[in-house]
């Protein structure tokens, strides 16, 4: 079904589908896609330092070269991870920003 907002004099079309279901709240989304985006940047990152042998991990690999492929392999397979998960919340910051036009602000008085 469509609907038509007259106060803001714009169409919205509000379907219940999946693009318009509301999962997570604003605030919850905006948290998540920010730890989404810091783990996927980081983890990416510390995937390319185990890919190229980087010295400062010797501490933690020691000199077995699998090791460092099968650490570079998990970090790239966790910021994936990471990366579809941040996926998820933008979509639904996206929606609730949609459902936020929707709704009339409201002005709180303070005495």
């Amino acid at each position: 079904s469509s609907g038509i907002n007259a106060e803001y004099g714009q169409h919205y079309y509000i379907t219940n589908n999946l693009s318009t279901m509301r999962i997570l709240g604003p605030k919850v989304s905006n948290c998540f896609f920010l730890l989404s985006c810091w783990g996927t940047i980081m983890l990416l990152l510390l995937g390319i330092f185990f890919q190229t042998k980087s010295v400062i991990l010797l501490k933690d690999i020691g000199y077995d070269e699998d090791r460092y492929e099968s650490a570079a392999l998990t970090c790239f397979i966790a910021g994936g991870i990471y990366l579809v998960i941040g996926v998820i919340t933008y979509w639904q910051k996206v929606v609730n920003d949609r459902y936020s036009a929707l709704e009339p602000e409201t002005t709180t008085i303070v005495f």
